[in-house]
């Protein structure tokens, strides 16, 4: 499944929200319920007030803190109008466990993210 059809699927299935610039969907230490995808638009990922990710078109995030069921651990803030699905925790788990590519679509996502931090660090 690639990601035009990961954002067709969750569009489908799960609840979609647009929000404005500058709007927070979580902040450090919060609990973790969902995973997002973004439609459009963009969310910058900030860590102690530094932005250390942004993520745009076709990128899920939040998924890290469903994973592991620890708070979160970055604030996100949309950086320009955004329209998201919501996938909740039991979405989620379902669609790892009988959408066969889907766990194949988070490894790459997070393998994005951690060759991003690398080439900051």
């Amino acid at each position: 499944m690639d990601q035009f059809d990961m954002r067709v699927f969750a569009k489908g299935a799960c609840p979609t929200i647009t929000l404005r610039q500058g709007t927070v969907l979580f902040r450090e230490g919060d609990p973790s319920d969902c995973v997002y995808l973004i439609h459009s638009g963009s969310v910058e990922m900030t860590c102690a007030g530094k932005v250390v990710d942004v993520c745009g078109s076709n990128d899920t995030f939040g998924f890290m803190s469903v994973i592991d069921d620890e708070p979160r651990a970055l604030t996100a803030r949309v950086k320009e109008d955004a329209e998201l699905s919501v996938i909740d925790q039991k979405k989620f788990q379902f669609m790892v466990h009988q959408l066969p590519n889907f766990p194949f679509y988070i490894m790459q996502q997070m393998a994005g993210r951690i060759k991003g931090i690398t080439h900051v660090v």
